[in-house]
């Protein structure tokens, strides 16, 4: 009963916490929610990328680097733990007793001099960092998905106008075979044109494969949300015009501070590693023998390490070679992310100078097309000029087409530099992505 009374007091006693100490914890800010997103409550399209293996793995990764952080914690608690033996005690050659001899032990950390506190701070460090990854692959595996989904629109609008030029030159190619068969139009014209319309059948060919090819990954991609979450696309696809980026509150970034926080904090802890440590210690067992006492001990226990072998010194070293490397790796994600930029600001540049260039194109094309067409009911040119002057209109309208996407897939690309592609389809906002636990 003593034991057990002695324990219980302990248990309640508040023991002086010398063992805090001054951490600063300047966490950058993420740019989505930092959380596990709960998927009952999310879009039909983040819930078809959170089942994506490689963002579910993830998203488990971070949940369960959560779950670690209670675990390191616990250090800090006491800790009580119950023994027993029983067995024969001999005292002489002659005679001998059985014994029952039952322990309690309790123990609680007092100073350490933050060590403790400063593996905690790293465990949840770890547990920040797994869930920014997780957003990471959230956001990759989104860029993924709207490539091919702008691929897929890129392909049906070349095939749709591939289609529409085709029929076009097709209500033209009697005409042609009658001039040819008339002698009015010579048969190496007419092959002329067919090596010019097979030429651009087989880019609808390939637009058709590309198409069908995007369709695919985006039902494998999307599984059972595929009609909702591709109605969401339609629905919130928009790439802005004037992109700038930016490093600030970047993953990669993020990710690059939480890191240099955790070697500093490593290096903290290999500083106090060889310091003085106590912890208050209490035990309390019943007698060996009859008529004795039971013993209670309750006490502070003291630790000094004196020599490590120089392993503390040697890990200091290595950790400051490491934000070396940490202070370069942020100078090139920077040098990244302004080069994407240029690049981006040069497109532009090139964009609005050739997109100019092509309606122009076009517009003679088509005023060609309708002089043609008054020349050909005046007999004065034949079928043959207007059949091919069709193909080039088309190739005209192929080229601007190509060119939209170009520039759709250059903002994407600059985005994804930044880990920023949730804009284009308004996932960024917390009630779309997730929800803070």
């Amino acid at each position: 009963m003593l034991a057990l009374t002695s324990i219980c007091i302990l248990s309640g006693c508040v023991f002086p916490n010398t063992s805090n100490i001054s951490i600063t914890n300047d966490k950058p800010k993420l740019s989505y929610k930092q959380a596990v997103v709960k998927q009952n409550n999310a879009s039909p399209l983040t819930q078809s990328i959170q089942k994506i293996p490689t963002v579910a793995r993830a998203l488990s990764a971070a949940s369960a680097a959560k779950d670690r952080v209670a675990i390191t914690r616990s250090q800090k608690e006491l800790t009580i733990q119950g023994t027993g033996s029983s067995g024969v005690e001999t005292k002489t050659n002659d005679s001998s007793e059985g014994i029952l001899v039952v322990g309690v032990t309790a123990q609680k950390l007092l100073n350490d001099n933050g060590q403790t506190d400063r593996s905690i701070y790293l465990s949840e460090l770890g547990a920040e960092i797994a869930t920014l990854e997780s957003q990471v692959a959230f956001d990759q595996a989104l860029q993924q998905i709207l490539e091919a989904y702008t691929s897929q629109n890129h392909a049906l609008k070349i095939e749709s106008i591939i289609t529409n030029y085709v029929s076009q030159f097709n209500e033209r190619e009697d005409l042609v075979q009658t001039a040819v068969k008339a002698g009015v139009l010579s048969n190496s014209d007419y092959l002329e044109l067919q090596s010019l319309k097979n030429e651009v059948l087989s880019e609808q060919a390939q637009s058709v494969f590309q198409s069908d090819s995007s369709s695919s990954f985006l039902k494998t991609s999307l599984s059972n949300n595929y009609t909702q979450a591709l109605a969401e696309l339609e629905e919130n696809f928009e790439v802005k015009d004037d992109i700038k980026l930016s490093t600030d509150g970047t993953y990669q970034i993020t990710l690059l501070n939480l890191n240099k926080l955790q070697l500093q904090t490593q290096i903290k802890l290999q500083e106090a590693a060889n310091s003085f440590t106590t912890s208050w210690h209490t035990t309390a067992s019943s007698p060996k023998s009859r008529g004795a006492g039971s013993t209670i001990f309750a006490g502070i226990t003291m630790g000094l390490p004196f020599k490590d072998g120089g392993k503390a010194k040697a890990s200091i070293v290595a950790l400051n070679k490491e934000l070396e490397v940490n202070a370069l790796d942020v100078s090139s994600y920077k040098e990244k992310v302004s080069l994407a930029q240029q690049g981006l600001d040069n497109f532009e540049a090139f964009h609005q100078k050739q997109s100019s260039l092509l309606n122009e194109r076009m517009r003679i094309s088509k005023d060609r097309i309708d002089e043609l067409e008054l020349k050909l009911k005046a007999g004065r040119v034949d079928v043959s000029v207007l059949a091919k002057e069709i193909l080039t209109l088309a190739r005209a309208e192929i080229a601007i087409e190509r060119l939209k996407h170009d520039h759709i897939t250059q903002r994407l690309s600059a985005l994804a530099a930044t880990g920023q592609t949730c804009q284009v389809v308004n996932l960024c906002d917390a009630k779309n992505f997730g929800h803070s636990e």
